[in-house]
């Protein structure tokens, strides 16, 4: 995912990874100069776990964890996201009514891409709430839809 970035990647972006798990995609985007992350997950042991993984990684400071579910989250964040991570459990597709709450709430920056995985046999819409579908891969199993601001300027895809 971070080498569809571009030669930039996630440097002095603001992250919002929601599902978030063990933290590990927007670790990985601080690490790599994110500005900073947001991480919404509602189970508190991946909570620690994602606070244990910033303390390891001396990035304290630039991550905030949100105890909740990621519909429930909309109304705790702030600010506009230009990076975006969503890696729900398979069974869970709730893709569209969270992207409208996103947008509708001011969350995704003009220059917004994001990062949706999910199970190959989803079939996810060509627009959501405030985006456009930029690219679709498959690994496995998986499948991983890109997705690029409704606001974003054509003429510079992701590939």
């Amino acid at each position: 995912m971070f080498s569809m970035l571009g030669p930039a990647g996630s440097h002095g972006l603001q992250v919002l990874d929601i599902y978030a798990g063990t933290g590990a995609l927007g670790i990985e985007a601080l690490q790599r100069g994110a500005e900073n992350a947001s991480f919404v997950e509602q189970n508190l042991k991946s909570c620690n776990e994602i606070k244990k993984n910033l303390e390891r990684h001396n990035l304290t400071s630039k991550g905030t964890v949100h105890r909740c579910k990621a519909l429930q989250a909309v109304g705790r964040l702030e600010g506009e996201f230009e990076l975006i991570f969503a890696d729900p459990p398979y069974e869970l597709n709730e893709f569209e009514p969270l992207f409208t709450r996103v947008n509708e709430a001011g969350l995704i920056a003009p220059s917004a891409i994001a990062f949706l995985e999910h199970s190959k046999k989803t079939k996810l819409p060509d627009m959501l709430p405030g985006l456009t579908l930029s690219t679709h891969r498959l690994y496995g199993d998986s499948a991983v839809s890109v997705y690029r601001s409704n606001k974003f300027i054509t003429g510079a895809g992701v590939e």
